[in-house]
């Protein structure tokens, strides 16, 4: 883990965080959650002139101390397992907590099954529905809006975030208030498929996600070893489906970005460039869906699809061959050793690797590592 930014644990307040800030929705420690405050809170960027509140359900109790926040649209079928996950996660801990949902363009009953969920679990949920235009009809801003109301909720707090058609793990909550606590502002999960429906799938879905963990470990393994442990870990592999971050810094950084698809990279690779302190699970127990229809194109579901048709998929974008990680490794060093700032130079960019050439990139790593005596001789 890098060393943490202590003084200011954010450098820069960008002009989006100060809207944030300003927004006259949900401000201070109070927690306005009627359909006026909502609406004030979607009339300000991002959302402004292309959302339309359709209706505001629930409450937010006083006194929590972290928020949920959901991004939702036509998920009733696959939400029943979703909530009863999150209503064990926040039941094991002590610490008052509460949930947002933004449902968004959605033509079944999913805001109908959250409301009738919190009040049988009893566990204090609002749940927003909106109509997007076109230009942003998409997870990315729905969960911008669900954690933007979060944060103005608990300013204070930790934000977590998943999906609708994920089960968190049973210590979910309990591990992010205790990450947060030891100095983490961001905590992210390597999210796992589900094991009943990955079994369905072509075996080539699960080796290609296999060969990827593989290969990023020993990555990892010999990033640590080139940079003399002095760096930290090499990356993560962050997931909106499993996701928790202090209020204090996501307000500073802006909210979440809003790229397309991929706003978990994109908000973890913010929270690095600022200096801020990132812990990386390797299986925290959640669990999301390996469904093939993609809710967003170029999104996970579009991923599987191709590794279940194509004869030599795209892997993960973010792993590169070993030659590239050495070169940045011996970069991050001569950068530490000349300003002895310990923060990753850019990356370099790399096209996406194919599974084949992550099978060869594999084995040279197990050879390198085994060499180095990182691990046993292959």
């Amino acid at each position: 883990m890098t060393e943490p930014a202590k003084a200011g644990r954010v450098h820069v307040r960008s002009a989006p965080a100060a809207e944030l800030a300003r927004s006259p929705a949900l401000g201070g420690d109070a927690l306005h959650t009627d359909a006026g405050a909502i609406a004030a809170l979607v009339a300000c960027p991002p959302f402004a002139a292309k959302t339309k509140l359709l209706a505001c359900r629930g409450s937010l109790e006083r006194g929590c101390r972290y928020v949920v926040a959901i991004p939702v649209r036509s998920e009733e079928r696959r939400l029943p397992a979703t909530l009863d996950a999150l209503a064990v996660t926040m039941r094991a801990v002590r610490t008052p907590g509460c949930a947002v949902f933004v449902v968004n363009d959605t033509d079944d009953r999913s805001a109908d099954v959250i409301a009738q969920w919190s009040r049988r679990s009893r566990i204090s949920a609002l749940v927003v529905e909106v109509a997007f235009s076109a230009s942003i009809r998409n997870a990315p801003h729905a969960r911008r809006l669900a954690l933007d109301i979060a944060a103005r909720a608990v300013p204070h707090g930790i934000l977590f975030t998943t999906d609708a058609d994920t089960t968190v793990g049973e210590a979910w909550v309990e591990r992010g208030i205790q990450s947060v606590a030891a100095g983490s502002d961001l905590v992210c999960e390597d999210v796992q498929l589900d094991e009943q429906e990955l079994s369905a799938l072509p075996r080539q879905v699960r080796e290609v996600g296999a060969a990827e963990r593989a290969y990023f470990d020993l990555c990892d393994l010999l990033w640590r070893y080139w940079t003399f442990g002095r760096a930290g870990q090499l990356a993560a592999r962050p997931s909106g489906a499993s996701l928790a971050i202090t209020a204090s810094a996501y307000l500073s950084l802006g909210g979440l970005p809003l790229p397309a698809v991929g706003e978990d990279r994109a908000l973890h690779d913010l929270v690095v460039r600022s200096g801020l302190v990132v812990e990386a699970l390797k299986n925290g127990g959640t669990r999301t869906s390996a469904r093939l229809t993609s809710r967003a194109a170029g999104g996970c579901g579009d991923a599987l699809a191709d590794r279940a048709a194509s004869e030599d998929p795209f892997c993960d974008s973010h792993l590169k061959p070993v030659s590239l990680l050495y070169d940045e490794a011996t970069l991050w060093l001569e950068l530490d050793s000349a300003t002895g700032r310990r923060r990753c130079p850019m990356p370099k960019d790399h096209d996406p690797m194919r599974f084949s050439t992550i099978k060869q990139e594999l084995a040279s790593a197990r050879r390198m590592a085994a060499a180095y005596g990182l691990i046993d001789a292959p």
